[in-house]
């Protein structure tokens, strides 16, 4: 991968700039001993971020996903804390080499950092930058805050948003603003969660617990979930996201319904009450502290059928932290144990991921309004 000097420049000359670029590059490949350069665009890719530091993580990012899906790629550096106001601009192009001859294949990046009262005009911006015909995606790589104007405006003229919940600082209330946001923009966009990505070894392995046949009669007899995540700091009433969002999918799967209030059993296990088809089944969430020695996120599940003949289905995250381990009990009887290796995807593998998704997740969006219908627990 290489990447051309960047270049500051007036906002309002950016496409001027962008057609000089191009032209530049073709010169400079049609020398003899320079590789060929094939312009390449699939899609735009706006990302905001805030603060000036995040500049070069950001772009090294972009590098990665751009060699998977070359785009025009807007990045938005948004310092609201700054009073003064200010707006300006830089462009570049990331190349790959395409692997068959000397071609290289390029994308454009554009850097608009914008501060004070001057990050409002961003959404306007971006509206006259993105490539016509082309789908958009805005990665929000940011905190989270679903009712900020800024927000509200990019996600405007976007086809697929691109959000990480486990950034989230009050899960329960901000999935619950997603749900109306998402059927708000039901027509027009469709949203995507890193968090949810990150749970689908999870999904996978509890789906594949009931593919064997001796396993299978059980689903319909489970009467109990513990789900157990770790956090950094422990306060009082938090749920973390990825634990809310695993609960949802297999309640909103196994049509549960509540049939009681959720509530806090004790300062760190939430517990729902549900409804089979013939039986209550309880749901536990249980929060405990990364100081006692796990990292933060999910770190185990059990799914049980306490009535004899009674079966327990688990699942946790290894001691080397890069595997899943599975067990399942029938009967009191070990039956199958298993050990997968647990993808360690960084952010530049999950945004491209979600990138090879234009439609809704409707799983994902199920899951989601489950929560919003059997959670009141605020």
């Amino acid at each position: 991968m290489s990447k051309l000097p960047q270049r500051v420049v007036d906002v309002p000359t950016l496409e001027h700039e962008l057609n000089e670029l191009w032209e530049r590059m073709t010169e400079v490949s049609s020398g003899e001993d320079e590789q060929a350069v094939m312009r390449a665009c699939v899609a735009n890719l706006v990302v905001y971020s805030s603060g000036p530091d995040s500049i070069g993580e950001t772009s090294q990012i972009m590098a990665q996903v751009t060699n998977q899906h070359p785009s025009r790629v807007i990045v938005l550096i948004a310092e609201p804390d700054t009073l003064k106001p200010s707006l300006n601009a830089m462009v570049t192009a990331q190349c790959h080499p395409s692997g068959r001859g000397q071609k290289q294949i390029c994308c454009e990046q554009i850097i608009i950092q914008a501060a004070g009262q001057e990050i409002g005009h961003l959404p306007s911006l971006v509206r006259s930058l993105v490539i016509a015909d082309l789908p958009v995606f805005l990665w929000w790589r940011d905190s989270l805050d679903f009712q900020a104007a800024i927000f509200t405006g990019l996600v405007q003229s976007c086809d697929r948003v691109i959000i990480d919940s486990a950034g989230l600082p009050a899960a329960q209330e901000g999935l619950r603003t997603l749900v109306a946001l998402i059927e708000e923009r039901a027509q027009v966009s469709a949203f995507s969660d890193l968090n949810w990505s990150r749970l689908t070894p999870w999904r996978v392995l509890v789906a594949g617990f009931f593919d064997a046949p001796e396993c299978r009669p059980y689903l319909a007899r489970l009467d109990r979930v513990e789900v157990e995540s770790s956090v950094r700091s422990s306060h009082e009433h938090s749920l973390p996201a990825e634990s809310l969002l695993l609960a949802a999918w297999l309640a909103s799967r196994l049509k549960w319904k509540s049939t009681a209030k959720p509530r806090w059993i004790d300062e760190h296990t939430y517990q729902w009450e549900l409804q089979a088809q013939d039986r209550t089944v309880m749901i536990q969430i249980k929060i405990t502290s990364s100081a006692s020695g796990a990292g933060p996120g999910l770190n185990s599940l059990q799914l049980l059928v306490e009535n004899e003949p009674s079966a327990r289905f688990s699942a946790c995250i290894a001691l080397d932290d890069q595997h899943l381990e599975s067990h399942v009990t029938l009967e009191g009887k070990q039956e199958v144990a298993r050990v997968i290796r647990f993808p360690d995807e960084d952010e530049a593998q999950l945004v491209s991921r979600e990138m090879e998704i234009l439609g809704h997740d409707k799983v994902y969006e199920q899951g989601l309004k489950w929560l919003d219908s059997n959670d009141s627990g605020r």
